[in-house]
């Protein structure tokens, strides 16, 4: 399994990386995406568009991941309207509930929506979260078994960003994901402020992607990815009503489509 990238972007920026990937023959947008509940149900007719144009160039050879957006709320959304954006799209698999380092209450929410996600129609992401390596580990166990897995092909799991921020590394989570469970497929749910850490964990087996708006932000202020500068984690500030895309921008992602998993 060789690691992709998804840019996190609004759907006119992920239109504007599509119409680049079409003119230039080169894979700018790509066909492994993470995709923003939220913002799918404000533009449901430009995502599913852009949806349908994307499996017609890959032959329907294309990975949607439905994200329940609570980092951009600062709170899950309802499991319903996950599934209602996940029907959108028809995505590949849809997110369980989180907290953000926080295992009682991702708990709380999964338990509460544990009826909807298993007849849901969609493959599960779990989200194991806690407020250390410890609390993380007794997370996956427990949603191990509270979200059983129907076929080994399907055992999809995201470690979130904040755990190489706070531990120093997702190597722990990703090492016992893999050891513990049979052939897990592993997401990295945002890059952190070490993209040397998150660089590595892209190569580990059973990882299969991460997604971040970081690359794409970093090119608004024409900083290349790359550079020689030490790198950052920008806040998105205005970002997200960009209009248009600049070359250093889509310089940027052809960096992480290029160097993911390497």
């Amino acid at each position: 399994m060789t690691a992709r990238y998804s840019p996190i972007a609004p759907i006119h920026l992920l239109g504007q990386l599509f119409d680049r990937e079409v003119a230039t023959g080169e894979p700018v947008l790509g066909n492994y995406l993470l995709l923003l509940a939220h913002d799918v149900l404000a533009h449901p007719i430009q995502y599913e568009n852009l949806i349908i144009e994307l499996r017609e160039r890959y032959e329907g050879e294309v990975f949607l991941i439905m994200d329940n957006s609570v980092v951009e709320l600062g709170h899950p959304m309802p499991i319903d309207d996950v599934i209602e954006a996940a029907c959108v799209v028809e995505a590949s698999c849809i997110m369980t509930p989180d907290v953000l380092g926080n295992f009682s209450k991702t708990q709380y929410l999964v338990e509460s929506a544990r009826h909807e996600l298993l007849k849901c129609g969609f493959p599960l992401m779990r989200v194991p979260q806690g407020k250390d390596l410890a609390e993380i580990l007794l997370c996956i166990e427990w949603l191990d078994e509270m979200l059983p897995c129907s076929f080994p092909t399907e055992n999809y799991w995201a470690v979130p960003r904040w755990v190489t921020n706070t531990l120093g590394s997702r190597a722990p989570v990703i090492h016992y994901l893999s050891r513990e469970l049979r052939q897990p497929k592993i997401h990295l749910l945002g890059m952190s402020k070490d993209l040397n850490d998150d660089m590595v964990c892209t190569a580990f087996p059973y990882v299969m992607g991460i997604d971040s708006a970081n690359p794409m932000v970093m090119g608004v202020w024409n900083i290349p990815i790359n550079s020689s500068d030490p790198y950052a984690h920008w806040d998105r500030g205005e970002y997200w009503n960009l209009e248009a895309l600049n070359e250093t921008m889509i310089s940027n992602v052809e960096y992480m489509h290029t160097h993911v998993g390497t």
